[in-house]
């Protein structure tokens, strides 16, 4: 497979060791089964069966051990055919929860406050261009002051959209009547002296994973490329509350995977000769070209800071538990994170202010108050570091890159603001091993696709990795959770020290997978430009001799649970001392 239609997931199991086998083609769950070698074509489970199984697990039965294992071995496929048989909705919720808290630690309650920045002085742009890529901080000030309207701001991004997103296959579905409806809504509200807040008339998109009523909702794959729910999503409607206006669904790659969707491969309009990152692939590319004012993603395993990173916007990874994830497509349980894509941090703190909060339908929702402070002295502050993290950036051997001047003038600068740096290193452990987790939570959510043969129909990543990944013992599973229980101490022994930490996005695999794992909450942001030759979906270039393009380069906070509000602190304050958000993608 040529490396630009691998998924970035794919890049992350390679790095893990974990490359992917994939099964005999004439064998598939739930199907029909021509003879495989040696069988005789018998589906009888004999001692041999078990044999050859144990070579799958790692393991070494005798003889007679299996012989007594048979009739057990039996039964137990009689309870698993059984309760394959029975009917289960996509979101139905495991009984065994992933809390992101530690038992024992207290987790201070903190208020909804948010204090902003000084805005500087500006008046509306005459060029649309101009309007279009303006923070949303500016655009609500326009917009408050009557300088321009939420109608006229929508219509200059619906023009946009027309003109390019065609060519980055960012949206899959366009929502101009109801944005303009929406926008009409919000301008008359405003004129009756009914101002809801910084995101009132603000035009938005958003993962093509979020119900909306009465709009295709795709999930980015043919099997559901026509499904349209009849609610909308536990967000669209605290969005929509706020005043904000949707311009579309944004695309995702194929069920959360890679760049892909079933009309295409999302552009990076840097390059839209290489994909904008993945799964949160569309609200990057479109937050990056100025197709809305911002996007909102989600993230199963850095589906929001691996698109920030490839298209140089602001991707901020929410602690798990804190944004409401029902009407979302479920993937992952334990996983499942929602956050906004934005072109500046404080961007990105407005909109978690608005989409916060308990979801009472949801067993893995936490009630937690969100509390932003553009003054924070950071001169209090401790960020660690560590210097393995600026050496190679990307998925592992193979798949990284050196890293770039701009990534250690972000450490220099983030020292010169007076934070207080702290070498630190993440003790030594095969984290790896927890992608299969993530594996084992996918393939059990879409069961149905593996069993009626309907996986064929996506990608090729999903279905080899959900056909493997059956082959794992539940006890094996059981194993890694409890790595990764091991994870979340040593992540907390950490934040004992410090109060974040800083790298480049990709600095080390191990950080931003294990930030995944235990639910920690990530910034990435712009800390510069580059330039490389053109990319799959690693940083890798396809062609090392080719011509070389503008790419851009990120940095990323990781902070306590929780504590969103410092790292947006600690994000807004080296964003302004680095300022290189100004600059723009070529495409438009």
């Amino acid at each position: 497979m040529a490396e630009n239609d691998k998924t970035r997931r794919d890049f992350l199991a390679q790095a893990a060791a974990l490359a992917l086998t994939a099964p005999d083609p004439r064998f598939r769950l739930g199907g029909d089964r021509t003879d495989l070698p040696g069988d005789g074509g018998s589906d009888e489970i004999t001692a041999n069966t078990i044999a050859e199984a144990e070579k799958i697990h790692g393991l070494t039965y005798t003889a007679e051990q299996r012989v007594k294992m048979l009739e057990p071995i039996k039964s137990q496929l009689a309870s698993v055919k059984a309760v394959r048989a029975t009917p289960r909705p996509l979101d139905l919720q495991p009984a065994i929860t992933f809390d992101p808290r530690l038992p024992g630690v207290a987790y201070p309650a903190q208020p909804n406050r948010l204090v902003l920045s000084t805005l500087a002085p500006a008046t509306l742009p005459s060029r649309e261009e101009d309007i279009a890529f303006a923070t949303v901080r500016h655009q609500a000030h326009w917009i408050r002051t009557r300088q321009i309207t939420s109608r006229r701001l929508t219509e200059i991004y619906l023009r946009r959209i027309k003109r390019l997103a065609p060519g980055l296959f960012c949206y899959i579905t366009v929502t101009e009547d109801l944005a303009l409806k929406q926008a009409d809504a919000a301008d008359r509200a405003l004129g009756a002296g009914k101002y809801r807040g910084p995101l009132h008339g603000i035009p938005y998109g958003i993962k093509d994973l979020f119900d909306t009523a009465g709009v295709l909702t795709t999930w980015g794959a043919a099997p559901y490329k026509d499904r349209v729910p009849d609610r909308d999503a536990a967000l669209v409607t605290m969005l929509h509350n706020a005043g904000a206006v949707l311009l579309g669904k944004q695309a995702t790659g194929a069920l959360a995977n890679g760049a892909t969707w079933f009309g295409g491969t999302c552009r990076n309009p840097w390059n839209p000769e290489e994909p904008a990152g993945g799964s949160s692939t569309g609200p990057g590319s479109a937050t990056a070209a100025a197709l809305c004012s911002f996007s909102i993603g989600t993230d199963s395993l850095c589906s929001i800071l691996n698109p920030a990173d490839r298209c140089g916007v602001v991707g901020l990874r929410a602690t798990f538990g804190r944004i409401p994830t029902a009407g979302v497509m479920p993937l992952t349980p334990s996983l499942d994170r929602i956050g906004p894509l934005t072109r500046s941090v404080e961007d990105a703190a407005i909109v978690l202010a608005a989409i916060n909060g308990a979801d009472p339908t949801s067993a893995t929702s936490i009630d937690m108050g969100f509390s932003y402070d553009a003054g924070l002295d950071l001169r209090k502050l401790k960020v660690g570091y560590s210097k393995k993290w600026f050496e190679q950036v990307g998925f592992g051997p193979g798949a990284s890159v050196p890293a770039s001047p701009a990534h250690h003038a972000a450490l220099k600068a983030l020292g010169d603001l007076g934070v207080q740096l702290v070498e630190v290193e993440l003790p030594p452990a095969p984290r790896a091993a927890l992608i299969n987790n993530l594996y084992v939570e996918a393939a059990a959510v879409f069961e149905e696709l593996t069993l009626s043969g309907r996986d064929e129909l996506l990608p090729d990543a999903w279905p080899t990795s959900w056909r493997q990944i059956r082959l794992m013992s539940a006890v094996d599973y059981l194993q890694a959770e409890r790595l990764r229980r091991q994870a979340m101490n040593d992540m907390h022994n950490i934040f004992t020290k410090v109060d974040a930490l800083f790298g480049p996005t990709y600095g080390t695999f191990d950080l931003v997978l294990t930030t995944n794992f235990t639910g920690h909450p990530g910034l990435s942001l712009r800390a510069g430009l580059s330039s490389s030759p053109t990319r799959g979906l690693s940083p890798v270039a396809l062609t090392p001799a080719g011509e070389p393009h503008t790419i851009t380069q990120n940095v990323a906070f990781h902070g306590r649970l929780f504590e969103e509000g410092k790292i947006l602190a600690l994000g807004r304050a080296l964003e302004a001392k680095l300022d290189v958000m100004s600059h723009r993608p070529p495409t438009g």
